[in-house]
């Protein structure tokens, strides 16, 4: 932890003193403290990747809030760590508000500190940072463009019947390939690649690798499902239905064998073209499912304007739901209305066996996370079913 540095932001004294006590314990040297936000803000280094800030959410000045939506503002590049004393709910709400902000935002912390639980954290902070000069920085628009061809990757991740254990489909998650071997996560490329226009190409691009790899499992006597998430441009072009089912027939994939994902953010805008889009391929028998539900509190009239067959719960109300009381009723009452409208559900993010349990025990379909598997080069996924039988 050496490497760290620390920057803490409270109005008490004594927390300051205590947590600079317990961050001091870790073996971090590099500590500053705060109690004024707007002089801690004009003193952070924004670029630092290396750094946290533990920051309080209960301020005269400037509450933790603000102080968040302004790193946000900023594409603060350190990791962030909430502190207060406010109910599980609060906290849980800001953490959300963070990442929706594309922050590392590692967690939260109650008062009194717990020196374990920081631990925990800080070790959380010195994994997410990537040896790569991309780790925490945005691929240019330019390197998209001109390397996409060769560098998007898609990764699978099984997914897996609750009852049978049976091996029913794989999700589809993009990935970018340096020439050096190494692989880089969404965060370096989606973002940059949804401001440039470059979101439709990739998109495009993502889709026929996938379906040309479900083409090779086949040859092989593979046989399951293919999820891949589609943006917003796709569900605006009237001629996608037919593209689609163009190229999935040149390569011998069924029709019902491809689910497009579509984020229950992108349900919250105009479904107009949208809603023709998505009913016709349904018309032509390719599944359709909603994809990181319960994060974007969609109107569930635009929910039932489109037949989906799918709702996939978000791994922030799966993950650790048996520790945490909102987060299983959210679950609980996803999984009891999906039933009612005759969708599958899946839940995401279940990374241990209390997650497994839980899900299986409220009548959830399909389970995918790291309790089942990482995501994994199409070429690497015979191996595993061969392991998984």
């Amino acid at each position: 932890m050496k490497n760290l540095s620390v920057t803490v932001l409270d109005d008490d004294d004594f927390i300051l003193d205590v947590a600079q006590t317990m961050i001091e314990s870790l073996g971090v040297g590099d500590i500053t403290t705060y109690v004024s936000a707007k002089q801690a803000l004009t003193e952070l280094n924004i670029s630092d990747s290396q750094q946290i800030l533990l920051c309080d959410l209960n301020m005269p000045e400037m509450d933790g809030v603000e102080v968040i939506r302004y790193l946000g503002q900023c594409h603060f590049a350190g990791a962030i760590i909430v502190l207060s004393g406010e109910d599980t709910r609060t906290l849980q709400t800001v953490v959300n508000m963070g990442r929706a902000y594309h922050l590392r935002l590692l967690g939260s912390l109650t008062k009194p500190l717990d020196l374990q639980e920081l631990q925990r954290l800080f070790h959380l902070c010195l994994t997410s940072i990537s040896k790569s000069r991309y780790g925490l920085m945005e691929l240019t628009a330019s390197e998209i463009e001109s390397g996409m061809a060769e560098a998007l990757l898609p990764y699978f991740q099984p997914q897996v019947d609750v009852r049978s254990r049976k091996v029913v489909g794989v999700e589809a998650l993009a990935r970018w390939q340096l020439p050096n071997g190494e692989v880089l996560g969404p965060a370096a490329f989606i973002a940059q690649a949804e401001a440039s226009g470059l979101i439709q190409p990739l998109t495009d691009l993502m889709l026929t690798k996938s379906l040309q790899q479900w083409q090779v499992w086949n040859e092989a006597g593979i046989d399951v499902s293919i999820s891949v998430n589609i943006s917003m441009h796709s569900l605006n072009c009237i001629d996608f239905p037919d593209q689609l089912m163009i190229e999935m027939q040149a390569l011998g994939v069924p029709l019902d064998r491809l689910i497009l994902e579509i984020t229950e953010s992108q349900l919250a805008q105009d479904m107009r073209v949208a809603a023709d889009v998505l009913t016709r391929l349904c018309l032509k028998r390719i599944r359709l499912s909603v994809d990181d539900f319960g994060t974007a509190y969609s109107n569930m009239e635009k929910l039932l304007m489109v037949p989906f067959s799918e709702l996939k719960i978000d791994r922030a109300f799966v993950h650790d739901s048996v520790k945490n009381a909102s987060a299983y009723a959210i679950l609980k009452s996803s999984i009891d209305l999906g039933h009612k409208l005759g969708m599958t559900l899946v839940a995401e993010g279940v990374e241990n066996q209390d997650d497994w349990d839980c899900v299986s025990e409220l009548g959830c379909d399909l389970v995918q996370g790291y309790f089942v598997a990482r995501p994994m080069p199409g070429n690497q996924l015979p191996i595993w079913l061969q392991n998984w039988r």
